[in-house]
This record gives structure tokens, C-alpha cells and sequence, in this order.
């Protein structure tokens, strides 16, 4: 038997499953927002402003250059489905909504340069932050990616970065998600 203050203080199912969903749908449209922003960041920033890197560096120019507008690629499909995304859903998003989509975008952009500092660069080698320091592998085979220890301190803040952007995407949706539910 539920009481009349229960009642009151809790939402009908479908309002709570409704909820659930929208809040599904601000956390993946933010997510898939945010890689697409970084990763449109990082390659108009790292690789084509700064030129510090190519998306994979161990191959030739014609390879540099393929990978990068691969890259280039990728970013933009991600920002225009998440775009899509977002503006599909406008109208059904609530003003906490809109504070947890900045939440998500974040922890889309900090998981996405965490992924690409640890997996990309550390474990896989696909390149590093700053090529310019070491010696490039067309002309020295010397050289092996990962090994570069003049980038090491370039490695070091980007990942911190990425760790500060994803931490606080996640200090703010947890403070987004209880605005929601109250």
C-alpha cells in the first residue's frame, strides 16, 4: 500500500522510463559530440596548424597524409551525427538536459584523448604528440616510436589534459543527473 506522500514524490513508471531514456539519449549524443569535437581539434591543431603529427607517422608522405584525412574524415561524420542527434531531439530535452549534454561532451572529448594518449600512442605507436622532437622513421630507423624521450613530457599533459576533461565531464554529469531526479 503507498502511502499519499509516495505518491506524490514518486513518478509514474513511464515518466521515470521516459526520463531514463532522454538521459540515455543526452549521454550518447554528448559522447559522440565530444569525440567529434576533439578529434576535430586535434587534427586541425596537432596535425594541421602545429604539423607535430600525422595520424600514423611510420610510412611515407602519401600514408601521412591518407591517415590524416582518414582522421579528418571520421571527426567530421561524428560531428554531423551528432549534430543530427541533437538537433532531433530539441524539443524532448529539459533544461537539466541541456547542462548534462555539456557533461557528456566533455567525457566524450577527455575519454577520447585518454583513449588516443594511452592506445594510440603508448601501446599501438601510432604516432606521438610531438614528432618534431625525435628523429622522423623515414630517416632513421634508430628511431622507435615510443622510445623518443624529448616527447615524453608532451605524452605527460596530454594525457593529464585528457584526464582533467574526462573527470570533470564526470563531476558535472553526476551533478546534472541529481538535478534530474530531484
Amino acid at each position: 500500500m503507498t502511502t499519499e506522500r509516495e505518491r506524490r514524490f514518486t513518478p509514474p513508471v513511464e515518466e521515470r522510463s521516459s526520463r531514463r531514456t532522454s538521459t540515455r539519449s543526452v549521454f550518447w549524443t554528448g559522447i559522440v559530440l565530444g569525440i567529434g569535437i576533439m578529434a576535430f581539434l586535434d587534427e586541425t591543431l596537432l596535425h594541421q596548424l602545429l604539423q607535430w603529427h600525422t595520424f600514423y607517422w611510420n610510412t611515407d608522405q602519401h600514408g601521412r597524409i591518407l591517415s590524416d584525412g582518414l582522421f579528418h574524415a571520421f571527426s567530421t561524420l561524428l560531428l554531423l551525427w551528432g549534430a543530427l542527434r541533437l538537433w532531433r531531439s530539441r524539443d524532448t530535452w529539459t533544461s537539466p538536459s541541456r547542462n548534462a549534454i555539456v557533461a557528456a561532451i566533455l567525457i566524450g572529448a577527455g575519454g577520447f584523448n585518454l583513449y588516443d594518449g594511452i592506445v594510440q600512442h603508448a601501446i599501438l605507436h601510432f604516432h606521438l604528440v610531438n614528432e618534431l622532437v625525435c628523429s622522423s622513421p623515414a630517416s632513421s630507423r634508430d628511431t622507435v616510436l615510443g622510445i623518443c624521450r624529448n616527447d615524453v613530457p608532451y605524452e605527460v599533459a596530454f594525457d593529464l589534459i585528457a584526464l582533467v576533461v574526462l573527470s570533470t565531464g564526470i563531476v558535472w554529469w553526476r551533478r546534472a543527473s541529481n538535478a534530474a531526479m530531484s
